[in-house]
């Protein structure tokens, strides 16, 4: 009766043990979270100041553009983005707190800093987004009524247009992507909190 060689061969032997799900431990947990807090953090500060110098132009688009419907669309888009940094804010201040007390929770305190990223991930397109787009919209009108009146303008325009629009895609398309990576990382979360528990 021949030997089978392949049961003696230690990579057999490596490949058929048992696997143990992973165990994260809280010092892990902890580590993780300071990581996330600090990246939210980051990305709460250049928000803000991208804001900012949102509310900045649309002022600049106010003062220089003198049409009776224009005016209103800059103004609109002011108060929008206004509105959407006091509500960004004011829920990611009280948010921070709260987390920061709960961090001896562990895993929960993971997933509540993931899901406030989300939250933040998805209010962009509401209150930074549509406001940004709403401004953009009246200047190009403003620019297209200068266009008809001089035929050359629109054509030294056009980079500007194509780069505004390459821009924006790519914006929606890197927030629609954070948002399945954050997806993701809450659906690893549940599975080690399941691992864990078993």
């Amino acid at each position: 009766m021949p030997i089978d060689s392949s049961a003696n061969d230690p990579r057999t032997i490596w490949q058929s043990q048992p696997t143990e799900p992973s165990k994260m431990t809280l010092v892990m947990i902890r580590h993780k979270t300071q990581q996330l807090q600090e990246k939210t953090r980051r990305e709460l500060l250049s928000e803000t100041a991208a804001l900012l110098f949102l509310v900045g132009c649309e002022g600049v688009g106010l003062w220089w553009v003198h049409s009776a419907v224009l005016r209103p669309a800059f103004a609109l888009a002011i108060v929008w983005t206004l509105a959407g940094l006091y509500l960004v804010d004011r829920r990611n201040l009280s948010g921070a707190a709260e987390i920061e007390v709960s961090l001896s929770t562990g895993l929960e305190s993971y997933r509540r800093e993931v899901e406030r990223q989300r939250y933040l991930s998805s209010r962009f397109l509401r209150w930074t987004f549509a406001p940004t787009l709403l401004a953009i919209v009246a200047l190009s009108t403003y620019l297209l009524t200068i266009a008809m009146h001089h035929p050359g303008f629109l054509r030294a325009e056009m980079p500007f247009f194509t780069l505004l629009g390459l821009w924006f895609v790519l914006l929606f398309l890197l927030r629609m992507r954070k948002q399945r990576d954050l997806q993701r990382e809450l659906d690893q979360l549940s599975e080690v909190e399941r691992s864990n528990n078993s």
